[in-house]
């Protein structure tokens, strides 16, 4: 059924957090595919798609930049840093 509604039942947000999170284990699944193929053909093939996919990614990650849906993950502290602060 049809409805005559004209607002979006999901966010733009959700939509492209899930497209990337298909897009992530589609990569999975074609490094698993490619390391366990014995086939240098498919190998080759799988290794462009990667590439391709990859390009896709990106976008993705653009597109989640440009809306400031994606954040900085946490990093890990510069301990030389501190140490040369501290001796000075």
């Amino acid at each position: 059924m049809i409805l005559p509604s004209t607002t979006a039942p999901f966010s733009d947000k959700l939509i492209l957090f899930h497209a990337t999170m298909m897009i992530a284990a589609g990569i999975g699944n074609y490094g698993l595919s490619m390391s366990t193929s014995q086939r240098l053909d498919l190998t080759i093939n799988y290794a462009r798609l990667l590439a391709e996919i990859g390009l896709y990614a990106e976008d993705g990650a653009n597109l989640m930049i440009a809306n400031n849906w994606l954040e900085e993950p946490p990093q890990a502290i510069n301990r030389v840093e501190i140490a040369q602060a501290k001796n000075k």
